[in-house]
């Protein structure tokens, strides 16, 4: 093909349309093949170590890139910033983000929904939960008034808006009744609050669950629950080719239906994933009441 562009000089073309519309063809058809067969570049923004993301997500991308006939690469942006200058550059193709993130993200109009993450308590949305020591002497959410709460991120989800949200519908402003403290991880949260560093936190509940099972949580209480927000989801960019995110979305929702698939989703318990559904719109308005609650 090379050698067929070169030999067709500008007097050739000129002389001859058939020529140039055929031209045309050929190159508009490589261009075709060579973007079906381009890797997909699927984002992940997590606050786990690079090395654990990879590990968690690679037979997810394994399959996919088998169904989808190209390879499926798993990314790591360290941060929102960051994982949104992926995504504006079109560094990025899919991600899995938390609704919060996603909640900006769509209004500003650089990504839309492709399919909801259902955890494993088989639900599309879950509670934040506070917890204590058992020996703090805090009782209820009032008792806090003072003292020191860890969040995990301030972009988190469970990690923030929501236990925020609660919060301030209880009668408990940040930075005047409470001061927030940002872990940046789910164990940091529980050890602070177990040796005494704060005197409470937050987190998703299932998170909350899954670390029970790692690390022995036998001297802490839960005291409050917050109202439901959405879990993560996967999201492509804007500008991403209609016919492609269709085809990833049928995968996706019918992960479960196969063997291999589900496979795949065992492989994801520790993620709190179960399985992928069909994106509710509503999630966007849950999340931004929760913001307004939480005055963010």
């Amino acid at each position: 093909m090379k050698y067929f562009v070169c030999c067709v000089n500008s007097l050739h073309i000129r002389q001859s349309p058939r020529l140039f519309l055929l031209l045309l063809l050929c190159l508009s058809s490589l261009q075709s093949r060579a973007d079906s067969s381009a890797t997909i570049h699927f984002g992940v923004l997590s606050i786990a170590p690079p090395s654990r993301v990879f590990a968690g997500w690679q037979p997810f991308a394994d399959y996919m890139s088998a169904r989808l006939g190209r390879s499926v690469e798993v990314v790591v942006p360290r941060g929102f910033s960051k994982m949104k200058e992926t995504i504006e550059k079109g560094e990025l193709d899919f991600f899995y983000i938390n609704s919060h993130v996603f909640y900006h993200l769509f209004q500003s109009g650089k990504a839309v929904p492709v399919a909801q993450m259902e955890n494993t308590a088989g639900k599309t949305t879950t509670r934040s939960e506070v917890f204590v020591r058992k020996n703090s002497g805090i009782q209820t959410i009032d008792d806090l008034k003072g003292g020191e709460i860890a969040f995990v991120s301030p972009m988190g989800a469970g990690g923030y808006i929501a236990p925020r949200a609660y919060l301030h519908d209880s009668g408990l402003e940040s930075g005047e009744d409470f001061k927030e403290v940002f872990t940046r991880n789910l164990s940091n949260s529980i050890h602070g609050v177990l040796l005494g560093d704060y005197d409470a936190a937050a987190m998703c509940g299932v998170n909350y669950e899954l670390m029970s099972r790692r690390i022995s949580i036998g001297d802490l209480k839960i005291i409050a629950n917050s109202n439901e927000y959405p879990e993560n989801l996967i999201a492509a960019r804007s500008d991403l080719a209609a016919g492609l995110v269709a085809e990833f979305r049928q995968l996706l929702l019918s992960l479960n239906k196969t063997t291999y698939g589900k496979q795949v989703l065992e492989k994801m318990k520790g993620m709190k994933i179960k399985n992928f559904v069909e994106y509710d719109e509503s999630m966007n308005d849950i999340t931004r009441e929760l913001l307004e609650a939480g005055h963010l």
